[in-house]
């Protein structure tokens, strides 16, 4: 059983990675101008572009209004385009425009340095022990209690 200081010191341990992450990632991100957010969803739409906006704000576990005022920033940079779903006129989808598709390879390519930055002394296995162990967290975090 762990007591209750190491406890402490686990906890203190994730708020230190999530922060130092999250300042990390939005250093690479400034680098190309880009804010990690939208930089998360331009990824997402060149993953599956025509997501709807629910489905964009359940992926990144936001809000819709963040959603809709972030992607209307993003289409004033004429990175995305919002258009009604030709089947069900309810839906607005979200599509990569081609400016939109060029940041992309800059957003991965900023990724990448990021990942060998943080992964600089790691091997294979220790890699794949630390996905399985985060996604386990990651499971724990997000399952209904």
């Amino acid at each position: 059983m762990i007591d209750e200081t190491q406890r402490v010191k686990d906890w203190e341990l994730l708020a230190q990675f999530s922060q130092a992450y999250r300042t990390l990632s939005d250093a690479f991100m400034e680098q190309i101008t880009m804010h990690r957010a939208q930089a998360t969803v331009l990824c997402k739409l060149f993953m599956q572009d025509g997501l709807t906006q629910s489905e964009i704000a359940q992926q990144l576990a936001v809000q819709g209004a963040t959603v809709t005022d972030m992607l209307q920033r993003m289409e004033e940079n004429k990175l995305v385009t919002r258009r009604r779903d030709p089947e069900d006129n309810r839906l607005v989808r979200v599509y990569l425009t081609e400016e939109g598709r060029k940041r992309e390879r800059a957003i991965t390519e900023q990724f990448l340095k990021l990942e060998s930055h943080i992964f600089e002394a790691f091997d294979e296995h220790e890699r794949a022990q630390l996905r399985h162990l985060l996604t386990r967290m990651l499971h724990n975090m997000t399952s209904e209690r």
